[in-house]
């Protein structure tokens, strides 16, 4: 009965707010019992820094690497009430991100302990805000408004949601430009994006896998990143080209607003660290001489403190010459490059992707996209900030397979010339046309040309009528049919196709058909008198006969 009323009591002044819980780091307890920021101006810069960070780079793991790369230290209070100063880490950013005595509030029941079964072991229970005992917004001074934490908070959240319906993350350090804003044009869900590597250059892809991995269902789509990044590009650089100017500005401020910052930072750690040197100088001074045991842990203790105040001291040093380097000729005169020409400074490669993202999401809200394979292209349907959308189509990127394929434009002239050339001589004329076969696309093989084995294997792939069967469509004949028709012998054929009697057309680069006059056939008959070269000119003028072009009609 006495726990019972002792316990009414404290949640009556809980839910008046007069219940005087531990405060977090920062917030401290005055003379008349309120809760205002720590006196310590070191203590209240490092958090309103910490808070301020975390708006501009949107992610609690970042805020930690901008404080491991500034070489500042977060504030930490010990069991005893001293606070010291150490490296942020991921768990102390998240404890400060979300509590709401930053903001202001005072609030009670956040965690709640019950005993276990063996009746010694406690467990912790976290409760949502809707479950607390008590919570009083605007109960006393803070860091940020109320409404900012809950804005943190909804951050933290997205961020931690990787397979749900809606997720804007923040922008990383990968190549996919609309990481965190392509949305599927199938389901509606957000993309995922994988990186691949092929043939040692890193790919990026959109992927949209949740059904499979809820229902097992196939994939709704996957789309390569390359195209589709290159025409986001190419619409934010000519969309930020007339702002060019005002952005430079900006950047230049934010660049040197954070150096003030950070530098502040600094200077308060140098000022604690002469304090406490001047500190153990005072109680060095006035200890006795004689008592050696003390003076010499005393004087240790001094050496110590000066050591780390000319450390504290290097380090600012060292800090303000590297802020002084990033904002140096070189860093001026690449603002002076983005107010002349975006476009360049979007796509220099030193230019980092983070940043890249970060442009982007002062333009695009949101990027839906669709692929069409029987059209071979992507819909891109751009949501702008303030309403307005746009439509881009690009060509999907072609496999392994379709790179290596022989273009239709090369079968086709192929086709056409089997009625009037051989192997060997189509591959020639390819090649003076300056085309390639389908193999020259893979790596190192850029030098390839068209063989007549080359030619040869196309018509075989492709099922086109050879030749051969070509020519015997226009009735020529083979040399057992020709000599079988003149009554002589295949040698003879062979001769007087030889000396332009009759004439011969090759289907290969050794075999050949042959044509023969439909009136005034030769016959065979020997005289010295009249020698076959004769017969040839003769047999020619009579039969009014124009031979055909070697190179134009194949015949040999």
């Amino acid at each position: 009965m006495l726990k019972a009323r002792l316990r009414g009591g404290i949640l009556n002044k809980v839910r008046r707010g007069e219940y005087r819980c531990p405060l977090p780091t920062g917030l401290v307890y005055d003379e008349a019992g309120n809760v205002t920021p720590d006196p310590d101006a070191q203590i209240r810069d490092t958090i309103t820094h910490f808070f301020e960070t975390f708006t501009r780079v949107g992610s609690a793991c970042q805020t930690v690497k901008v404080f491991r790369k500034e070489g500042l230290n977060f504030p930490s209070r010990r069991v005893g009430g001293d606070t010291v100063f150490q490296p942020l880490t991921m768990s102390t950013a998240m404890r400060v991100l979300t509590s709401p005595r930053y903001a202001g509030a005072y609030v009670y029941g956040r965690r709640r302990y019950r005993r276990a079964a063996d009746g010694q072991q406690k467990v912790q229970e976290k409760h949502d805000s809707s479950d607390w005992l008590a919570c009083i917004p605007n109960a006393h001074p803070g860091y940020i408004s109320w409404e900012q934490y809950q804005q943190n908070l909804k951050l933290l959240a997205s961020n931690g949601r990787g397979y749900e319906m809606a997720r804007g993350s923040p922008p990383r350090e990968g190549a996919a430009l609309l990481q965190g804003r392509a949305v599927c044009g199938q389901c509606g869900s957000h993309f995922r994006v994988r990186y691949r590597s092929t043939r040692g250059k890193q790919e990026a892809w959109y992927i949209c896998d949740r059904a499979y991995r809820k229902l097992g269902d196939p994939d709704c789509q996957s789309i390569a990143g390359r195209p589709v990044d290159e025409a986001i590009g190419a619409l934010v650089a000519e969309r930020m080209t007339p702002a060019a100017v005002e952005l430079a500005l900006e950047i230049r401020r934010e660049i040197e607003a954070r150096q003030q910052e950070a530098d502040q930072l600094r200077c308060r750690a140098t000022e604690r660290a002469q304090f406490e040197a001047d500190l153990a100088q005072r109680r060095f001074m006035l200890v006795d001489p004689n008592n050696r045991l003390v003076a010499d842990t005393l004087e240790a203790e001094w050496n110590d403190k000066l050591r780390l105040l000319a450390q504290t001291r290097e380090e600012r040093e060292r800090a303000r010459q590297q802020d002084q380097v990033l904002l140096d000729e070189a860093i001026r005169q690449r603002l002076v490059t983005m107010t002349t020409d975006f476009k360049k400074l979007w796509n220099d490669p030193t230019t980092p992707n983070r940043e890249r993202k970060r442009l982007l999401a002062y333009v695009i809200e949101d990027a839906t996209l669709i692929r069409q394979p029987l059209e071979g292209i992507t819909r891109i349907q751009i949501r702008f900030r303030g309403g307005k959308t746009e439509t881009l189509t690009v060509p999907n990127p072609k496999s392994s397979a379709q790179q290596v394929k022989t273009p239709r434009l090369v079968i086709q002239l192929v086709e056409m010339l089997l009625d009037n050339h051989i192997y060997s001589e189509i591959a020639d004329i390819l090649n003076k046309q300056g085309l390639r076969p389908g193999g020259s696309a893979r790596p190192g093989r850029s030098n390839a040309r068209f063989t007549a084995l080359r030619v040869k294997y196309i018509v075989h792939q492709y099922v086109l009528r050879s030749r051969y069967d070509r020519l015997r469509d226009r009735g020529m004949l083979t040399i057992a049919e020709a000599a079988t028709r003149l009554s002589v012998h295949e040698a003879t054929v062979v001769t007087w196709a030889e000396c332009g009697i009759i004439a011969r057309h090759a289907y290969n680069a050794h075999a050949y058909l042959y044509e023969l006059p439909e009136t005034n056939l030769p016959a065979k008959h020997s005289s010295r008198w009249d020698r076959i070269s004769d017969r040839a000119a003769t047999f020619k003028i009579c039969n009014k006969s124009k031979p055909e072009d070697p190179i134009k009609r194949g015949v040999v």
